[in-house]
């Protein structure tokens, strides 16, 4: 028996009431024998005897009074039902539903999402007068408040038809600890939980990270299966992850990507197509087979026509399940290029060549030529990279290109004999190239390539056949040079690097270890000179991380780039369209911005105020809602009991037909105060018809 007004049972102590009442009330007689009385003596003792057995009666019955009246109020309840008591135990229910995209699969019975309303409603119609309840979302359990208890069944139902399926997968555990902690603010007898579900094994195993038992309130948890015995032979496949191959974006280059299609079904399926979208338009497609349960990786590309935002995804045909059918991802394409040449004009004959290009072929980049001596005159944030070719530079012009690079500017250093060398040594060791040394190689066995990083972001695409670093390609000879030894490697030659990059916070450098004048080598009457020149402005201005993924539902922590650090508010543009403002957050690590509650899929444009883009971020659904195996019943107890305490009791219903029935068979529990009330009645009855009959028994033998 439990009570659920336990603090009631202190009035217990008011039945030792009656009990001192009695003792202070009796009398002790003293016998006086009368020889006239004598012959009374048997009939007396025997009547006197009644009235004591009477009296004694009478003291039972008041204390019985005051016990059933306090129990009574004690609410006592038993897990039991007794036969003619229709009084349940009242019931607090916390009811979670499964909302996650899977749930959206439609069997035998129709679509199971539907189907798992439909049970709900069951569920709520079970209830009786006095019954509690409230509803979770299982994708996103913290919509509700811990005091969200309801009576109202009505507006539970409103709120029901309200649950719209999520791109999120369900979270069972943390349902189930917010459940406990609702159940915790229950005084009702029966705690129950019902969990409706289509049981796919990522609810179990989505956010398990510990070992500790949980729900030690006792209770009963109603798991509810959605299709678990549907016979229906799915077949499902969904567009894992999208990887961006190109690194340099440009118009008219191709742009290759790589993306993993799983197949979820057991069936092999032929001749499916993938198609990619530029800006809602189709621009690629391809055909492939897969195997059944195969993760395939399949590449695809496209040549974008122009500069821009490009709001891209992939996206397969239809199948059992359309949401994961759709990949979102996104890049920029910037304007030309602002490219600000520093040096002399011998210095810049052929970086002239190279990027001015001819009367024919229009220019990739918007070139602006200064002397050397100009540079500390000219504002380098106005421009998207800056070259040194030669000339003389102060230690001020490269304390202003550190400060550039630092604040996300881009740089292509050439090494030269016209500055001051400690000057220049010191200038580029402060951009992260140090131990530079002068090298003269003999004319008859002038120096050459002996290593080359064909992977590198900057020859994508260039060489054909082969990235296999032992195979040369053609190599300038070189007859002076300024190598050095620190900086990430890209061409290596004889004495040290050639080309190397280094990265100061958001900016990139290059620096080359010869002059672009055939005084130091042949390199610029080398074929690869202007591919080189023409590639690293791209790679240089391309920024790095401009797309960003995200799962549904999630929120996350973007870092802006310094040179939106000047905005007070980010524009932000959501996949429908709707833009709005958002204020930054200044660290002392940079600048960021929140984004929370990310419901939509799709992009999102992250812009300064005057609307130029710097960040794609991209909401994707949850990957492995797609796998649409479920977990057979034995399977779901076995997890449940793995963290679930022993005070929980488990009840599989999977006839959802006769729900609210089997509920009622599994459901215990029977209020008895109002049989204890009943009792107190017949005692008090019982204790005047005593109490009467003691004083007539007092007025024939008065004391």
């Amino acid at each position: 028996m439990t009570f659920l007004n336990p603090l009631a049972l202190l009035g217990l102590f008011a039945a030792t009431i009656p009990i001192i009442l009695h003792l202070l009330n009796l009398r002790k007689l003293k016998t006086v024998e009368f020889s006239s009385l004598r012959f009374l003596k048997e009939l007396q003792k025997t009547k006197i005897r009644r009235f004591k057995i009477k009296q004694i009666i009478l003291l039972i019955l008041r204390t019985l009074i005051i016990i059933s009246a306090v129990i009574a109020f004690s609410r006592p309840t038993i897990e039991k039902n007794l036969p003619l008591m229709g009084q349940y135990a009242k019931t607090s229910a916390v009811i979670l539903i499964d909302n996650s995209f899977s749930m959206d699969l439609s069997d035998e019975l129709g679509n199971r999402f539907n189907q798992a309303k439909n049970a709900t409603i069951s569920v709520l119609n079970s209830f009786k007068d006095g019954d509690e309840a409230t509803i979770i979302q299982m994708t996103d359990p913290e919509k509700i408040s811990l005091s969200s208890f309801t009576r109202n069944i009505s507006m539970l139902k409103d709120d029901l038809s309200k649950i719209k399926i999520s791109y999120q997968a369900a979270k069972l555990l943390e349902s189930l600890r917010l459940a406990e902690k609702i159940l915790e603010n229950s005084t009702h007898l029966n705690k129950e939980i019902y969990v409706i579900t289509d049981a796919q094994n990522n609810i179990f195993f989505n956010d398990l990270k510990d070992s500790l038992k949980i729900m030690n309130l006792k209770s009963t948890l109603y798991f509810i299966p959605i299709g678990i015995n549907s016979r229906m032979d799915y077949q499902n496949l969904s567009i894992d992850s999208i990887n961006l191959v190109t690194k340099i974006f440009q118009i008219n280059k191709p742009i290759e990507i790589e993306t993993f299609i799983r197949n979820t079904s057991n069936k092999s399926i032929n001749s499916t197509i993938v198609s990619m979208f530029f800006n809602n338009q189709r621009v690629a497609q391809r055909s492939f087979d897969i195997q059944a349960n195969e993760l395939k990786s399949i590449q695809i590309s496209a040549s974008p026509q122009s500069s821009g935002i490009f709001n891209a995804h992939l996206e397969i045909e239809n199948d059992a399940l359309d949401i994961d059918n759709k990949r979102f991802f996104g890049f920029i394409i910037q304007d030309k290029p602002k490219v600000a040449i520093f040096g002399s004009k011998p210095s810049m004959k052929f970086l002239d060549f190279a990027l001015k290009g001819t009367s024919s072929i229009e220019s990739p980049a918007a070139i602006s030529e200064f002397s050397s001596e100009e540079m500390g005159s000219k504002n380098l944030n106005d421009y998207d990279i800056a070259i040194l070719s030669g000339g003389k530079y102060s230690d001020n012009d490269f304390k202003i290109l550190e400060q550039y690079v630092k604040s996300g500017g881009n740089a292509i250093i050439f090494a030269n004999d016209e500055t001051d060398k400690d000057i220049f040594k010191n200038g580029i060791a402060s951009l992260g190239f140090g131990y530079l040394k002068e090298v003269k190689y003999d004319l008859n066995q002038p120096a050459g390539f002996v290593g080359f990083d064909k992977i590198h972001p900057l020859f994508q695409g260039v060489f054909k056949g082969t990235t296999d670093n032992r195979e040369m390609i053609e190599s300038p000879q070189i007859e002076f040079a300024y190598p050095v030894e620190n900086g990430q490697p890209i061409i290596q030659m004889t004495g040290g690097l050639f080309l190397s990059e280094n990265r100061l916070d958001e900016g990139k450098v290059f620096y080359f270890a010869v002059s672009p004048t055939i005084n130091w080598s042949n390199f610029p009457l080398t074929g690869l000179f202007p591919t080189i020149i023409y590639r690293s402005i791209f790679y240089l201005t391309t920024k790095e991380n401009q797309g960003i993924n995200a799962k549904a539902g999630t929120s996350v922590i973007l870092k802006l780039p310094k040179t939106l650090s000047s905005s007070v508010n980010i524009k932000i543009t959501d996949p429908n369209n709707n833009e709005f403002y958002q204020e930054k957050l200044d660290l002392p690590g940079g600048s960021s911005i929140s984004m929370k509650n990310l419901d939509y899929l799709g992009n999102y444009i992250i812009s300064n105020n005057q609307g130029k883009p710097y960040l794609i971020l991209s909401v994707n659904p949850e990957n492995s809602e797609s796998i649409i195996t479920k977990v057979d019943k034995s399977g779901i107890e076995a997890k449940l009991e793995s963290f679930l305490s022993n005070n929980v009791e488990i009840e599989f219903i999977e006839n959802n037909e006769k729900l609210a029935a089997n509920i009622e068979r599994t459901r215990t529990g029977t209020e008895l105060w109002q049989l204890f009330i009943i009792f107190a009645i017949i005692f008090a009855i019982t204790e005047m018809i005593v109490a009467s009959n003691i004083k007539a028994t007092k007025e024939e033998f008065p004391q």
